[in-house]
């Protein structure tokens, strides 16, 4: 009720405040550079204090020959689209629609303007054209000359994105450090600060979480085609979109107003045939008077790119490239190990004889002090097969002059089916095998052994299913001012099965460790017992598939219901402009429930406790845009000085409440210059597993040196985690000289402070968590063979129900407990650059434009605990790189383009100091699109990415694969062919 009266109070304060109306009449003074006309209206609706509408379809490639002088507001808008081949006319006070007088000869003026309203990521102020946060915008036409098939392609491009979580192609290939993207979904994680801080929305609305958490939203379901433009905020926006915004925002708008059909054809292939894909996508508009309505279908099928098409995926022996070979002592024929309790590693003694069938051999036929090795790489796919449909509708209708409703729905399924690694293992052998024999005479071995040869690498499969909708109305109140109110729900429901993988108890049968089991089918004395000791498939297919037939199912499902009720308008009128006010309330509630059922150990499936845990947050947010100097009182120095205010207050009802300020400076000292900076502070909460997770633990076994150590993994929520702290600033300018019309370039600096960020260190650097003293705190080295407290701590993880696999190994065996679990770690620091630029210009017929956005990142530096030395983490494998770019370039004459661009990777070191090599590659578009005759609104596009099929640089990672799969990719030179027609 607190909350509630409050925001209300500020409500009414700001209606009871004098509004004097901005006339559309008005004479002022406008300077609008020539360019581009998307970027021309946006400073007109500055300047002018007006509001314009327009499909981003409608302007797209149109340019503006610009305006300089005083002109009312209609005859400004007039000047700046002659030549364009587009109108304008006024439907209510400070409100203009633009249209196509020649699309339609016989639709009057009503049907032609009922376009899209312009909506600016980053204010929620309406028509505050541009602000003091920086923001890159990528439209439809932009993401079709990349070549780009799905959303996810698409912000994987950007330099500001990292790659290393939350991305299908880093989860098989030791890249992924975060481990929660069990359903290979594509989320976006801006300047590497994680999936879960990067806030994504469609058209303004929260999407459902998804993952092993439900933290971050998956962008893979999104149709294409019904794509409009992407907004990337790239600065903190906690006090405008909810304290998750801490890395940035990505707002994908999506249309809701066509008239007509458009078909979309897509086929794409990488030049060896290794992965194809297939795309159609269908569009159906109407528009009529006062509304209009469309609906989307798309289908997306992509072959899986299996590793044995990329060597440098699939040979773990990376010694052809100069590395280490890589490959592991789990083998077919296997290697006896015993326990080394100084070192706490298993260490192989004897090789079984290659060549053989493990029956009739011998004490001395074993190979003592040799080691067999195995290519555990073999057979992992690259990426998985992935097929998708999606749907999504939209509909609009005005009721009287001064209320519209709309709403739109989406849904998309999406399957997926890859393979995992091999089955690899410690067997316990005893003498009641019958093919048992001990080169020492000894009752009974542990051999490392691997199923490779024998048993298919298990089956990884699954469904999501994604749904949102929204209903929402705008209502014209008086002069400028309107209530928008809506509400909206999401929910992603995603299923999770791997099949064939290893029964530990059934394992321990066949090898006759123990008696058979008469409640299964098998008997080893009738059957045959598993043989360790030969080389290659010699084991029956009845054996193999008993202790094969493993599995584990998972069920998750996220939702999002929220509510949001905002008022907005111009309070007054300034000697630099109108004072504008956006205020209003948000609630929502966020559910996470979560099933897992396994078959790995035991007579009988486990089924897990369901986690089911739910919040409501309620928030009342402002934003006060204050322009001190502008078009009217402009005075040399200060062309233009505004000021943005804006706070969000939220109530958890679980984790308490928090308050994120934001304040930003806009400052043009000429036309030439701009000057932007911000400042904003963030209290993002757990997320809801982060805090419930069930306990559980499983077995690993992981690098310490040359040494392979078994390892016990701890993973699980922590009902005491703090909401995580963050400070961010941005500032940098643009400049956009007189001298070369078209040229605009800008430089912007941030920084983020993360102080108690939520995370899994030693799980984030798995590989290296044994042997790197920042994660001491983490890691308990055990000697159970000789110390009753150590084995007293392993043995009481190995009775719990929940710990996987937990009767495979005893617990002597065990080298160190690894504590996973979720924590509040002391501090991140994340500072850098980014720099765009961005020339369009005319000579005769042909048109250029030339772009380029790069981002440098000076610092990422990170504290794992208040007692743990600071790390740096920038140009480390698996984590962001120092330096990306991306330059793209486009000639246009009549219906012909071609658009080349290079894409940049910089060089560093991996964690030993050898060096990895920047990569390069460049992407080319050719595209035909007649503008008359028989096809007019017709487009064909042939885009090649990786033009010269340049591989990625070499690293030498501890995986066995050799790339850095965070920063780089094998898919190769890869070929598409776009059809796009317009009916």
């Amino acid at each position: 009720m607190g909350l509630g009266s409050t925001a209300l109070s500020a409500l009414l304060l700001a209606s009871a405040t004098p509004v004097i109306a901005q006339t559309a009449d008005a004479v002022r003074r406008y300077d609008v550079a020539a360019g581009p006309l998307d970027r021309a209206l946006t400073a007109f609706a500055q300047q002018s204090g007006q509001q314009i509408l327009y499909p981003a379809a409608l302007v797209a490639g149109r340019r503006s020959p610009g305006l300089s002088g005083s002109h009312s507001a209609e005859s400004a808008l007039a000047a700046l689209l002659r030549d364009t081949g587009l109108s304008h006319r006024r439907t209510r006070p400070n409100v203009f629609v633009l249209y196509d007088p020649s699309a339609r000869a016989d639709a009057d003026a009503a049907e032609a303007t009922e376009l899209e309203e312009v909506v600016v990521t980053g204010s929620l102020i309406r028509g505050a054209g541009d602000g003091p946060s920086p923001v890159v915008t990528v439209t439809r036409d932009q993401m079709d000359r990349e070549g780009r098939a799905t959303v996810a392609q698409l912000l994987a491009s950007l330099p500001q994105n990292f790659g290393g979580t939350a991305n299908e192609g880093a989860l098989n290939n030791g890249a992924d450090r975060s481990g929660t993207n069990s359903t290979f979904a594509n989320g976006v994680n801006l300047r590497g600060l994680g999936s879960d801080a990067t806030l994504v929305l469609i058209n303004g609305r929260r999407l459902a979480g998804t993952g092993a958490k439900g933290d971050f939203a998956d962008v893979s379901s999104i149709p294409t085609a019904a794509i409009a433009r992407v907004d990337v905020l790239l600065d903190g926006a906690s006090a405008l979109y909810g304290a998750d915004a801490v890395g940035g925002v990505v707002n994908i708008i999506l249309r809701d107003d066509y008239d007509g059909a458009e078909t979309r054809i897509r086929l794409g292939d990488t030049w060896d045939g290794a992965s194809g894909e297939y795309q159609f996508g269908q569009t159906i508009g109407r528009r009529w008077t006062g509304g209009g309505a469309m609906i989307t279908y798309e289908y997306y099928d992509r072959e899986a790119l299996a590793g044995s098409k990329r060597r440098l995926a699939s040979d773990a022996d990376l010694r052809w490239r100069g590395g280490t070979d890589r490959r592991q002592y789990y083998s077919n024929p296997g290697n006896i190990v015993v326990f080394d309790a100084a070192s706490g590693s298993y260490v192989p003694t004897y090789a079984i004889p290659p060549g053989q069938t493990g029956v009739g051999l011998r004490p001395g036929d074993f190979l003592a002090g040799q080691t067999n090795l195995e290519n555990h790489r073999a057979g992992v796919n690259v990426l998985p097969r992935q097929t998708r449909e999606s749907v999504y509708a939209a509909a609009r209708q005005d009721l009287g002059d001064r209320f519209e409703i709309s709403g739109d729905a989406r849904y998309g399924r999406r399957n997926y089916e890859t393979v995992s690694f091999p089955i690899s293992t410690l067997l316990t052998v005893t003498s009641a095998n019958p093919f048992f024999v001990s080169p020492t005479g000894a009752r009974s071995h542990t051999v490392a052994y691997s199923f490779q040869k024998e048993i298919p690498a298990p089956r990884i499969s699954g469904e999501v299913e994604s749904l949102g909708a929204t209903v929402g109305g705008v209502a014209d109140l008086f002069a400028d001012w309107k209530l928008d109110a809506y509400v909206a729900y999401s929910s992603e429901e995603s299923r999770n099965a791997t099949d064939g993988a290893l029964q530990s108890t059934y394992l321990r049968e066949a090898l006759g460790a123990v008696a058979d089991n008469p409640a299964t089918p098998f008997s080893a004395v009738r059957d045959g017992y598993l043989n360790p000791f030969g080389d290659g498939l010699i084991s029956n297919r009845t054996v193999l598939d008993f202790i094969s037939s493993g599995y584990t199912r998972t069920y998750s499902r996220t939702t999002v219901s929220s509510a949001n009720l905002q008022v907005g308008g111009t309070i007054l009128d300034l000697p630099g402009g109108p004072l504008r006010l956006a205020a209003g309330l948000a609630f929502r509630e966020e559910t996470f429930e979560r099933q897992f059922t396994g078959f790995t150990s035991g007579s009988a499936p486990a089924v897990g406790a369901s986690t089911e845990t739910s919040r409501q947050v309620s928030a009342a947010f402002a934003e006060v845009r204050l322009p001190l100097f502008g078009t009217d009182n402009a005075r040399p120095g200060l062309e233009r000085l505004e000021l943005s205010l804006a706070a969000r207050f939220e109530d958890y009802g679980d984790v308490g409440q928090t308050t994120s300020p934001k304040v930003g400076v806009l400052w043009k000292p000429t036309n030439e210059l701009l000057f932007r900076a911000n400042y904003g502070r963030s209290f993002r909460a757990p997320a809801l597993r982060e805090l419930n997770d069930a306990p559980s633990a499983s077995p690993s076994i992981l690098p310490r040196g040359s040494q392979q150590i078994l390892s016990m993994i701890l993973y699980g929520g922590n009902p005491d985690l703090q909401p995580e702290e963050a400070d961010t600033w941005t500032g940098g300018f643009e400049v956009r000289p007189e001298a070369v019309p078209g040229l605009q370039f800008g430089v912007n600096l941030f920084r983020t402070d993360f102080d108690n960020r939520i995370g899994q260190p030693a799980l984030e650097s798995i590989l290296t968590a044994l042997g790197d003293p920042s994660l001491a705190p983490f890691v308990r080295t055990l000697d159970p063979t000789n110390n009753a407290d150590d084995r007293a701590a392993i043995q009481a993880i190995l009775d719990l129900p929940t710990t996987g696999l937990r009767d495979l190994f005893p617990a002597t065996s065990y080298g160190a407990i690894v504590d996973a679990r979720y924590v509040n770690t002391a501090r991140v620091q994340v500072q850098g650059a980014d720099l765009t630029a961005d020339y369009g210009f005319d000579l005769g017929p042909n048109t250029f434009n030339v772009a380029v956005n790069m981002t440098w990142l000076e610092r990422f530096d990170a504290q794992p605990t208040p007692t743990s030395p600071t790390v740096s983490q920038v140009n480390r494998p698996n984590f962001p790189v120092g330096l990306r770019g991306r330059t793209s370039g486009s000639w246009s004459r009549g219906s012909w383009t071609v658009a080349p661009s290079l894409n940049y990777v910089g060089s560093y070191q991996d964690l030993v100091g050898n060096r990895i090599g920047s990569w390069t590659t460049a992407d080319v578009l050719v595209r035909y699109a007649p503008e008359d005759g028989f096809l007019a609104g017709t487009k064909l596009s042939l885009t090649v990415q990786n033009l010269f099929d340049r591989d990625p640089p070499f690293y030498d990672a501890p995986q066995g694969v050799a790339y850095d799969a965070a920063n780089t990719n094998v898919l190769g030179r890869f070929v598409s062919l776009q059809l796009t027609r317009s009916w």
